[in-house]
């Protein structure tokens, strides 16, 4: 599902050899994710997430915006593993 612009909690964990789970969570603590784990009305207004359908099936999932939530990360402890 990997594009340029947005990208998977999972696609955005590999740059930092994170889970998914842990972005989740940092997500979570930003204030981008609801408690029940969903995008924030701030971060779709943001411009952060979008919802897009999966290559592989017919399901929709949140991709996130890879430069601002990586600029994010970074600013809450994340150190870049690859690019």
């Amino acid at each position: 599902m990997t594009s340029e612009e947005y990208w998977t909690m999972r696609e955005i964990g590999t740059l930092f050899g994170a889970t998914s789970h842990k972005v989740g969570k940092t997500l979570k603590d930003l204030g981008l994710r609801t408690q029940e784990g969903k995008p924030s009305t701030n971060a779709f207004e943001q411009g952060f997430v979008e919802q897009r359908w999966a290559d592989d099936s017919p399901v929709y999932l949140w991709a996130w915006h890879k430069e601002k939530i990586t600029a994010l990360l970074e600013k809450a402890g994340f150190e870049k593993v690859t690019e």
